[in-house]
């Protein structure tokens, strides 16, 4: 990977297909949220029940799913990752279903949503490094709160990365990576390397390709996700 952009190159490839079982009000907000490139969405009328089906590229059945749990996904809480970790459930469930999905029209409440998946993750761990990309100063200075209570109340290690400068201060657990030439501007990113565990691993990478509007994808390869973060130490001498 020699750019931030081939990691949408690589999910594209694996291309989905949703069939959206219902009465046609839900397939049409199904299609708008997921007409991406690597997702086809077919509608089949169901009328006495709501629920959705995810086939590969081969047209393998990956997994069915209830309409109201998706919507969960589509338009989740923002609850902060130590709230995630102690609800007693698993929120990952919600997210492992469109694993390596490309998303589109996403906005930043829902991108917030997925980046506490990533981040309880991290805080059940209590290990490992967590990267997170918020594109400018400005937006990371609205999640400082949530990094300094990883950096005193975790093992977890913070790499932050933002366009443009920053001179505040932080606690000491939180590497700043900043004036970083361009390419960070365009993305919100939160990645974890799992704290030892394959199973812990999990990352958002999307792109502002409108105002307030990302495209991107978030996965729990742990390979995937090791390749994004290498990158990212490379290109920015970590």
């Amino acid at each position: 990977m020699d750019t931030l952009d081939a990691a949408f190159d690589r999910v594209a490839a694996r291309r989905k297909t949703l069939e959206v079982y219902d009465d046609g009000a839900v397939g049409s907000e199904l299609e708008e949220q997921f007409s991406t490139r690597n997702v086809e969405v077919v509608r089949r009328t169901f009328p006495s029940r709501e629920f959705l089906v995810v086939r590969d590229a081969d047209g393998e059945f990956q997994g069915a799913l209830g309409i109201e749990t998706l919507r969960a996904i589509v338009s989740p809480e923002t609850h902060p990752p130590w709230v995630l970790s102690d609800a007693g459930s698993d929120a990952s469930e919600l997210f492992d279903f469109l694993d390596n999905t490309l998303f589109t029209a996403y906005d930043r409440r829902q991108m917030l949503a997925v980046s506490r998946e990533i981040e309880e993750r991290a805080w059940r761990a209590d290990a490992g490094t967590l990267y997170a990309g918020f594109q400018n100063a400005g937006a990371f200075r609205a999640q400082v709160p949530v990094y300094d209570r990883f950096a005193r109340e975790s093992g977890v290690a913070v790499r932050i990365f933002i366009e443009d400068g920053w001179n505040e201060d932080l606690d000491d657990g939180i590497d700043v990576v900043s004036d970083t030439g361009g390419e960070i501007g365009r993305y919100w990113f939160v990645l974890f390397d799992g704290g030892g565990s394959d199973l812990n691993a999990g990352g958002l990478l999307a792109e502002e390709r409108e105002p307030g509007t990302y495209y991107g994808f978030w996965t729990h390869d742990p390979e995937f996700v090791e390749e994004i973060t290498s990158y990212l130490r490379r290109t920015y001498r970590l």
